[in-house]
């Protein structure tokens, strides 16, 4: 259902939780593949990253076009998203009829426009503008 696309550079410290809150969403198969694309860490981010057995590209464009799901979900290595976020997202491409959606941050609101934090997009919308979106769950995620 979802391939989910982590940009990391030198997140040894935030990466792993970022990828454990993947977990039980890739175990009910809302996630299907995590590709994670590196800026160049000098640090331990590619050992987590290949431990966790995820994919690597070089680029976010060259991850969304190795994506295998219809729908991305963009983060950024210092993200974890909380408990339940997997139903919800289930539950919003259901019924959102092709529109994105942006998770709501516990810490600020609201989110920039041109803000990628937890953007959950259509791969065929990848790169164009979002139009309306739709705000998922008040405490999707915390920011380390």
């Amino acid at each position: 259902m979802i391939s989910v696309i982590v940009q990391t550079l030198n997140n040894e410290r935030t990466l792993s939780a970022c990828l454990a809150a993947l977990v039980p969403a890739a175990v009910d198969a809302i996630v299907t593949e995590v590709i994670v694309v590196d800026g160049g860490s000098t640090d331990s981010t590619l050992e987590i990253v290949e431990d966790a057995g995820a994919k690597r590209a070089a680029t976010v464009e060259a991850a969304v076009a190795a994506a295998k799901a219809d729908w991305l979900l963009l983060l950024p290595a210092d993200l974890r998203l909380a408990t339940g976020w997997d139903a919800e997202a289930a539950a919003h491409l259901q019924n959102a009829g092709g529109r994105a959606a942006r998770f709501r941050s516990a810490q600020w609101w609201p989110l920039r426009l041109d803000d990628q934090r937890a953007l959950l997009i259509r791969r065929d919308r990848f790169g164009k503008a979002p139009g309306r979106m739709r705000r998922l769950d008040s405490r999707a995620y915390t920011v380390s």
